[in-house]
């Protein structure tokens, strides 16, 4: 009942707002960014049939694709108004950016590429049920364990599979613009991102790096087998914090404000 009143309330406030503002969700985000470079064909094989890597030169080693973990904590996210609506809650997602349908003309790289998010986990009902319906994404309700972004620890359980990732700061908190690197980042989070396979709608998040602050953290992670694709590696996974990134774009923590559009069309073009 707590899901569908919250969902009803979403969509008429879209139906009154939408016209007019682009962005009907704002919300501040406290969270740990992961890139993790795995070889192209792993990568691949996360993939819906119809999609495809798009080539990245340069920033990762050759015959690499990223794939990112998003684990954080939503605070005062939910519609711009009224703000009973907002709440708090725990948000992971498992992401993989910069691919294309194969079945798409291109017409220019920032229509064309996107970013699937493939996996999210909340610790909420409404959350969840609302991701689903609204957005079209994987979305499941997990346990957390042990989530503190004060003390960097991220633990939650799904189905007696387990996430644990623990963190330590490697530099100071400083705006987005100390950290070269952290370009990489802003471009994957400016990607207009889908969940459906069908890639008929899209949304995108609006993230204001001007006023964000980061600091790179070094990240230990293992993840049980299925809990994210049966291709994420098992065992223990130790990536540097940006500032000490050799060939990975480095763990970062952010602090940010944001906002986000309803669902529309991906804009684009097939054969």
């Amino acid at each position: 009942m707590e899901a569908y009143i919250f969902l009803r309330c979403f969509l008429l406030l879209a139906l009154f707002h939408g016209s007019n503002q682009a962005d009907v969700i704002i919300g501040h985000y406290k969270a740990w960014w992961a890139a993790v470079t795995l070889p192209n064909t792993t990568v691949q094989a996360m993939l819906p049939d119809d999609f495809e890597l798009v080539t990245i030169k340069d920033w990762i080693p050759p015959g690499t694709h990223p794939v990112v973990l998003e684990m954080g904590m939503e605070h005062d996210c939910g519609p711009v108004w009224p703000k009973p609506l907002q709440s708090t809650f725990m948000e992971f997602k498992y992401e993989i950016p910069f691919i294309k349908r194969k079945d798409i003309i291109k017409r220019k790289d920032s229509e064309a590429t996107f970013n699937y998010k493939s996996i999210i986990y909340v610790d909420s009902e409404a959350e969840s049920f609302a991701s689903r319906e609204v957005y079209r994404l994987n979305s499941s309700v997990v346990k957390p364990v042990n989530v503190s972004l004060e003390n960097g620890a991220y633990e939650f359980n799904y189905n007696d599979l387990m996430f644990k990732a623990f963190f330590t700061p490697k530099g100071a908190w400083n705006t987005t613009d100390a950290y070269p690197g952290f370009k990489q980042y802003i471009n994957i989070m400016n990607l207009k991102w889908f969940g459906s396979p069908e890639l008929t709608e899209c949304a995108q998040h609006h993230y204001d790096f001007t006023s964000a602050k980061i600091r790179p953290a070094a990240m230990t992670v293992s993840v049980d087998h299925n809990l994210l694709s049966p291709m994420f590696p098992q065992g223990v996974l130790r990536l540097p914090g940006l500032d000490t990134a050799h060939g990975d774009l480095g763990t970062v923590e952010v602090d940010i404000h944001f906002t986000m559009t309803l669902p529309e069309s991906c804009d684009q073009k097939k054969t």
